[in-house]
């Protein structure tokens, strides 16, 4: 008898400590179970755009005129399309630059028109765009490379884009519905900073406690039977 009540206070203790962390962890994995992750990550509103033909007659400037216009060697040359042109990406030690292939001109770092441009190609939709600004302080939602375009449009998900202004890729599509599921991620792996880490002490203790909850609800329910506490009237 002194051990159930005891097992019994046990578990309305854990139940009040981690009860709600539990919830937390049901309702959020619901969540980021129910909904599909191509939405989360805005697939949907991304074009496969094909990459420009390259047409043999046009005469691509030398790859040593390029080179002429830096004391440093390159590590790495590529020829790739941007929008609607091809550019040299040459990649040095410390930094990487865009050069039109016909002009030689150096594109890096890419302005705020460029930017804009090459959101919109990748954009699959009517929406415009609402807001264009190079940020060096990043919010939450990126974690990427810095400075980046930041480039808002005005549609029904306030999705936003974030361009390279050294490469002009496209890094990042965030959402709505990526915003929320950050958050309910945060609440998940009860990270509240970094919503990265779920290798933590917090977490383990956590996850410790919802187990003695469960097992000490376990206990009970089979000594409960044992006890024959459940009576279930017979009808006749």
């Amino acid at each position: 008898m002194r051990l159930r009540v005891l097992v019994r206070k046990i578990h309305k203790w854990l139940a009040l400590i981690i009860g709600i962390q539990v919830l937390l962890w049901t309702a959020t994995g619901l969540f980021m179970s129910f909904v599909p992750i191509e939405k989360i990550r805005s697939e949907h509103l991304v074009k496969k755009n094909k990459p420009v033909l390259l047409n043999q007659r046009e005469s691509f400037i030398s790859i040593k005129e390029i080179l002429s216009q830096n004391n440093e060697s390159p590590i790495k040359i590529s020829l790739r399309s941007l929008i609607d042109k091809y550019v040299y990406e040459v990649q040095f030690s410390e930094k990487m630059e865009l050069y039109d292939a016909l002009t030689g001109d150096r594109i890096t770092p890419i302005n705020k028109d460029m930017a804009s441009r090459i959101a919109v190609s990748h954009f699959l939709g009517d929406a415009q765009i609402k807001g264009a600004e190079l940020i060096e302080d990043a919010p939450i939602e990126y974690r990427g490379k810095l400075p980046v375009w930041r480039i808002d449009f005005a549609n029904s998900e306030n999705s936003t884009f974030y361009v390279s202004p050294e490469t002009g890729q496209l890094l990042s599509r965030r959402g709505t519905l990526w915003r929320i599921y950050d958050f309910m991620w945060m609440l998940h792996i009860m990270d509240y900073q970094e919503r990265e880490n779920f290798n933590h002490w917090w977490l383990v203790l956590a996850a410790l406690l919802a187990v003695s909850m469960s097992a000490s609800g376990i206990w009970l329910i089979f000594y409960s039977f044992r006890k024959r506490e459940f009576k279930f009237p017979i009808k006749r």
